[in-house]
């Protein structure tokens, strides 16, 4: 939202002069009375100047939300970043330890699935889950986890203002569909601004410490906001949300996509040596 207001011009005659100066001039000597609303015209330039003064700051700062929003949000990424790469060589570690257990001949998507749940039972809310990447959009941010039930309808929204969040009461991606996020359109480096730019075929990627997803667009529907069934349609693998039309919250713009490939990771499935 861009704030905009008029100003006025100040005039010499609008100052108060001083008593030399009203001599020189045939006013009020200073013996003189002056009428009961003199300094009325002074007082109220004084006010007007002070308002203008205060809008102009509430202007310059309205102007700078975008900018020190983004800064924040790429200083949060890069803590996430730091705690994803902790949190991905201790699952690795669990993982591994968990992979002598394991059957033989379990098909990768099995695999995939049992390493998801392992992982998520180790999530808190605001952890990061993995780096979604989407080429076409220059879109690169670790996604963090969500409150879990139906409180995560809701995204928190200092989750969002870190960077993209996980629908929690949806599965993991590789656990189950869809694996949902919302992400912010506008504010906080503007994640998702470039949404609604995709198309059927567009290529989504995801890292996770146990898996690598790749996903294709199906389609993009806007809807309402109170419509939370598109966190429970099983007929698509990743669900984008963010809000539509830009600096709006009328509704939300929708992606739908379809899991092309998952591929377990070497180092979470390999047994120790």
């Amino acid at each position: 939202m861009i704030v905009g207001f008029g100003g006025g011009e100040y005039h010499a005659s609008m100052e108060p002069m001083d008593d030399e100066e009203q001599g020189e001039n045939g006013a009020a000597a200073p013996g003189q009375q002056a009428g009961p609303g003199a300094a009325a015209p002074a007082g109220r330039g004084r006010w007007v100047r002070r308002l203008a003064d205060i809008l102009l700051i509430a202007g310059g700062l309205v102007l700078a939300y975008p900018f020190w929003s983004a800064g924040y949000a790429q200083v949060q990424q890069s803590r996430l970043d730091a705690a994803y790469r902790d949190n991905s060589a201790a699952f690795s570690t669990v993982a591994a330890a968990n992979a002598g257990s394991r059957p033989r001949n379990v098909p990768p998507a099995e695999i995939v699935r049992r390493l998801a749940v392992l992982y998520g039972s180790r999530l808190k809310a605001g952890d990061p889950i993995g780096r979604l990447r989407i080429p076409l959009i220059d879109l690169d941010r670790l996604v963090q986890q969500g409150v879990r039930g139906s409180a995560s309808l809701d995204p928190d929204s200092a989750l969002l203002r870190n960077g993209p969040v996980h629908y929690g009461l949806t599965p993991l991606p590789g656990a189950g569909e869809p694996f949902a996020v919302a992400g912010h359109r506008t504010t906080y480096g503007a994640p998702f601004y470039k949404l609604d730019r995709l198309k059927r075929g567009d290529r989504i990627f995801l890292d996770t410490p146990y898996a690598r997803f790749r996903y294709e667009v199906a389609k993009t529907t806007v809807v309402l906001p109170n419509d939370v069934g598109v966190l429970s349609d099983r007929g698509y693998a990743l669900v984008l949300t963010t809000c539509t039309p830009p600096y709006s919250a009328s509704h939300r713009l929708v992606v739908w996509a379809v899991l092309a490939r998952a591929t377990p990771l070497e180092k979470a499935v390999a047994a120790p040596q």
